[in-house]
């Protein structure tokens, strides 16, 4: 062998013998693959074009209907459900004994601005146990409809020899809430529906509160939907009588006559007299939501009716519907026609893309070395995931290696990017192993532990601790961060950080004060939020210390952690504890180290704690307390 030559690359075992690829490799191969792809699926397109073509009308025509019914139960409920929560209103002033009901002064001002309050309203009345009635009613205008701001007129009237009235209280005897009852004509011959509500008290009816709305107004909204989206809409009551249709909106419904609503076959509408003759559409049959479409044949005319059903306005349901007229099959050919040619277009652009796709394969191998190299400057945030590809084995390389972006990127938050750096500045090249050679320096290290933590989580579930944690660790770790510092491990309830590797920092004392400070106003702001949720401020105690540590990798060749040993971290770990005594109630307590108070600058506050005795050391340690 040479020594410019390379080493022969062998198979992974249980491989099979590679496929050598000639000058029709990728680009040719996914030219014809995607171009014979497409052929079969524009001759299958054009080959049902005829079927897709006519069902494809009808989902048009059903989308434009269906818009239609939407908007006009939509209409419906701005229109009805304010009344509904009037009735409740007026119900609960008068069940509280706010307005009695024999008081009819104080009940004319309720009703009268009930009255106000729901303008398409035309009258709101009361009955008391006796069935005697009071309540106001609106003008109307020519139509029948109330004329907002018109007149509002009293009325009282005895009820007590009337079998609806008593039909009524029977009824709403053991029904809860208000409901809309049928359809009834007033006595000077206004259509209108009516909602009903009990009035209780102590379980017992004291009295019937009813709203009414016009009928002709409901014909009025029906056909300002129609007009919109160019159908005839409708509302049926039941199968045979019409509530709402355009031909309603200016007839004035006689006593006696046809009653409150017109019968299917009186409205004028041919259309709607034979929705029961059409035939059911079989593409939208047992349509899971869809609404119900009729096919309606009127001589050489073709009409297309589609409804729905609600039962949200009474016991009787509410069929909403509207009718269009059939578009003409020459409509259909020239869609059959533009198919076609639209898929000959198809076809040509899909082998020209077929081509150029295959040009654009180089583009990801691309993308993964520019990729690359960021990682290799460990810039992890400007790596991009790449895109999946239509070649199995880009789209492998593609999520392979977004499958180690990611792990790039847990990896990071678990260890600092300068000790990568150093990692990599350091590694023994020879070996292949990333190694931080341990020396000693001086650091200065932080020790913060919760107060009554054990008492705290005795009583709380794992999963609340653990949240609980979380938000305590974030909330004091982005502290440490802040300051440039390394949190080396959270023990517990306690953090553990140091700063001064594993770059120096020759304000490091300044830099881990600072963060106390930081944590300390960071705490105070989260009790008040903590106290307004009615829960119990959270106290930490802080310890400093400054002195020579052992810092580098510890550990065995499986596992290895980059930390810091030695007599200075037990000290900072005592004079946290040190805490204990010294604990005057407040959110935070910060003791440090004599060795951390002189690199202080004028920008802090200190007050001497005294000299103590700490376990392993043979001389007493100077304290400090660091002041807000």
């Amino acid at each position: 062998m040479t020594p410019n030559s390379k080493p022969p690359v062998s198979s992974p075992p249980g491989a099979g013998p590679r496929l050598r690829f000639g000058p029709f490799s990728f680009t040719v191969t996914l030219a014809t693959c995607i171009g014979v792809l497409v052929a079969l699926a524009v001759l299958a397109v054009l080959a049902i074009q005829w079927r897709v073509s006519r069902e494809a009308t009808m989902e048009l025509l059903h989308g434009k209907a269906t818009g239609l019914l939407g908007h006009i139960e939509s209409s419906l409920r701005v229109h009805l459900e304010p009344a509904e929560d009037l009735a409740e209103f007026v119900a609960a002033r008068i069940e509280s004994g706010a307005v009695p009901l024999d008081d009819q002064a104080r009940l004319a001002d309720l009703l009268t601005g009930s009255l106000a309050a729901v303008p398409h309203l035309t009258s709101v009345v009361v009955f008391d146990p006796d069935h005697r009635m009071f309540g106001v009613r609106r003008a109307q205008g020519a139509a029948g409809q109330g004329e907002v701001g018109g007149d509002v007129t009293l009325h009282r009237r005895d009820q007590s020899g009337n079998p609806a009235v008593a039909r009524a209280f029977a009824q709403l005897g053991s029904t809860a809430g208000a409901f809309w009852g049928e359809p009834a004509v007033t006595s000077d011959g206004l259509g209108v529906i009516n909602l009903r509500r009990a009035l209780r008290r102590d379980g017992e009816v004291i009295g019937i509160l009813v709203a009414a709305i016009t009928i002709p107004e409901l014909s009025e909204l029906v056909t300002e939907a129609g007009d919109r989206f160019g159908g005839t809409a409708f509302v049926l009551y039941g199968r045979d009588r019409v509530l709402a249709h355009p031909n309603l909106v200016a007839i004035k419904r006689e006593a006696g006559a046809d009653g409150p609503t017109a019968a299917l076959g009186h409205v004028g509408d041919l259309v709607l007299a034979s929705l029961w003759e059409g035939r059911p559409v079989p593409m939208f049959e047992g349509a899971p939501g869809a609404a119900e479409v009729v096919h309606v044949t009127l001589g050489a005319e073709s009409y297309v009716v589609l409804y729905t059903w609600t039962d949200d306005f009474g016991t009787v349901p509410w069929a909403l519907g509207a009718w269009f007229e059939m578009e003409g099959m020459s409509t259909e050919m020239e869609r059959l026609m533009l198919a076609g040619l639209g898929g000959l277009g198809v076809l040509l652009l899909g082998l020209l893309a077929a081509v150029l796709l295959g040009r654009g394969i180089a583009r990801p191998v691309k993308r993964i070395a520019a990729g690359v190299q960021r990682i290799g400057e460990l810039e992890l945030a400007e790596v991009a995931p790449l895109p999946p590809s239509m070649i199995r084995e880009l789209d492998e390389q593609s999520r392979a290696f977004n499958a180690m972006v990611t792990s790039l990127r847990a990896f990071e938050t678990y260890v600092p990017r300068k000790l990568v750096e150093r990692l990599i500045q350091g590694s023994d090249t020879a070996s292949g192993e990333g190694r931080v050679e341990s020396v000693e320096r001086e650091l200065t290290v932080m020790f913060t532990d919760i107060v009554g933590f054990t008492a705290m989580s005795e009583g709380m579930p794992a999963a609340e601790l653990a949240r609980f944690l979380d938000h305590h660790f974030a909330l004091l770790g982005a502290c440490v961060e802040a300051e440039g510092g390394t949190v080396d491990k959270f023990i517990g309830d306690a953090i553990m950080a140091f700063w001064g590797a594993p770059e120096k920092q020759k304000d490091r004392a300044l830099r881990a004060c600072r963060a106390a400070r930081a944590m300390a106003a960071a705490l105070e702001a989260d009790n008040a939020r903590r106290a307004a949720a009615g829960l119990a401020p959270v106290r930490v105690r802080i310890g400093i210390h400054t002195g020579p540590v052992v810092v580098g990798n510890v550990g065995w060749p499986g596992r290895i952690n980059y930390t810091i040993v030695g007599d200075t971290v037990n000290t900072c770990q005592r004079l946290e504890a040190l805490g204990k005594e010294m604990d005057r109630g407040e959110a935070v307590t910060i003791l440090i180290g004599g060795s951390t108070a002189e690199r202080l600058d004028a920008g802090f506050r200190v007050k001497p704690a005294g000299r103590f005795e700490i376990k392993g050391k043979a001389e007493p340690l100077e304290v400090f307390r660091l002041l807000p």
